[in-house]
């Protein structure tokens, strides 16, 4: 379903903003990463997964930071969007899978649910395991 003839888009793309969220993920560069979150979060974001509830940019990059040494940095692993992002009224879904680089074989994978605030920075992230 498309929006009106002359009716304005709301917020950002939001394949663009995923395909920035992903890419956040495998960002090898500590400064890029502060970067990053800073370009996307709002300052108070919450992230949420199933076993944890990070507050705040600077909290939020200490777990990327973390996520990234164990499964990016040594294990091997890189992350990917999935197809079939989508957004309205403010909220972005999305799907990734976790690979292992060498091979592209999926060995986890989830959906991210992006509340955005109305600079169309990301306030609420909730994180699914699907796999």
């Amino acid at each position: 379903m498309t929006a009106p003839a002359g009716a304005a888009a709301a917020g950002p793309d939001p394949e663009e903003l995923a395909r920035r969220y992903v890419r956040l993920w495998n960002e090898p560069d500590p400064d890029r990463r502060r970067a990053a979150v800073a370009e996307l979060f709002a300052p108070g974001v919450a992230h949420r997964t199933p076993t944890m509830a990070v507050d705040g940019r600077a909290a939020l990059t200490e777990r990327i930071a973390l996520a990234h040494a164990a499964w990016v940095r040594d294990t091997g692993h890189a992350f990917r969007l999935l197809p079939g992002t989508d957004g309205h009224h403010g909220v972005v879904r999305l799907r990734w899978e976790m690979v292992r680089a060498a091979s592209g074989e999926c060995v986890s994978a989830g959906t991210d649910l992006l509340g955005l605030d109305p600079a169309g920075l990301v306030l609420t992230d909730h994180q699914f395991i699907d796999r």
